[in-house]
């Protein structure tokens, strides 16, 4: 038998480039994330002027729209005046508004803010520590 020695030259194939390496950061070496934004705050009242500032600014339109409503049910639903639920309709109306107010007030004051800024710093890091299991999965 006859054996032709360019068989292994001919059924050569060389080989192609080398795959892409990509690196995964260890958690100890990343830079620090810094926030977007970051606010400071120096109070120079207390706690009892905020709450007092809120009642002056909530008390009169919780009012008004507690009474508003009340017109409303008096006048387009003829509910009586003087009964349990135009009362009812009064105080839902104002607890309503005044709940939307304080909400509002405490999202906006300094511990709002500081609370709410914490809290999508934290959804930010909960993100990338997925993003980076599922990079380490992927590429065991």
């Amino acid at each position: 038998m006859r054996r032709n020695h360019n068989t292994q030259l001919e059924n050569f194939v060389p080989p192609g480039p080398p795959p892409p390496r990509m690196e995964i950061i260890q958690p100890g070496e990343l830079p620090p994330m810094l926030p977007v934004a970051q606010t400071s705050v120096e109070l120079r009242t207390n706690y009892v002027d905020r709450s007092k500032g809120f009642q002056i600014a909530t008390l009169p339109i919780s009012i008004a729209f507690g009474v508003g409503a009340l017109v409303v049910a008096v006048v387009g639903y003829s509910v009586p005046v003087l009964s349990l639920g135009a009362l009812a309709v009064f105080w839902l109306a104002f607890l309503g508004w005044w709940l939307l107010g304080w909400a509002i007030h405490h999202l906006a004051s300094p511990d709002g803010v500081a609370l709410l800024s914490a809290i999508l710093m934290y959804r930010i890091v909960r993100h990338e520590q997925r993003e980076r299991i599922k990079r380490y999965r992927h590429h065991e």
